[in-house]
């Protein structure tokens, strides 16, 4: 009895160390063309929404999907003067490129848990708009905890796994 005690409180304990949300599960069409931004920061770590939004770039490479980068440098989120207005400029500069789909997102938490282990803490939401109609047609929140030996890139990585195959064959 004792054991499966136990055993109930370890599962419990890992499934508490991260979580996924989506609004709606759909299945884009990998014939259209793809741009991405970089994601707004709502941190104090300098550069989380760049670093996000590399990452989430780089995972949808991995599954072949075409994506036009408009991932600018630390100065874009500097400049911006508003979020409207870096969503606007972000919006009519993937418009040029005739794309169909815009993927944006914004970075809530990027960092280590003070303590012992310095356990590295993201999250992050991740929505994808559809140019022509103004519609989002995907928005999903990923957030994760991990172990102390993990870097921060490695927790982004793994919620960026979990959240495009919901919408990525």
């Amino acid at each position: 009895m004792f054991q499966k005690l136990i055993f109930i409180y370890f599962i419990l304990l890992l499934g508490g160390c991260s979580s996924h949300l989506s609004k709606k599960s759909v299945q884009l069409p990998l014939d259209k063309k793809y741009a991405i931004a970089s994601f707004w920061n709502y941190t104090e770590t300098p550069m989380a929404g760049l670093r996000t939004a590399t990452i989430v770039e780089s995972i949808l490479a991995q599954k072949n999907v075409a994506i036009a980068s408009l991932i600018g440098g630390s100065e874009e989120m500097v400049s911006s003067k508003s979020k409207q207005e870096f969503l606007k400029t972000k919006i009519a500069n993937a418009k040029e490129l005739g794309v169909d789909y815009l993927i944006l997102g914004n970075v809530q938490e990027w960092r280590y848990k003070t303590g012992i282990d310095g356990e590295p803490v993201v999250s992050y939401s991740m929505k994808i708009v559809n140019l022509k109609s103004g519609a989002i047609i995907f928005n999903g929140v990923g957030a994760k905890s991990g172990w102390g030996h993990k870097s921060i890139g490695v927790v982004a990585q793994e919620i960026a796994e979990e959240l495009i195959p919901q919408f990525v064959n």
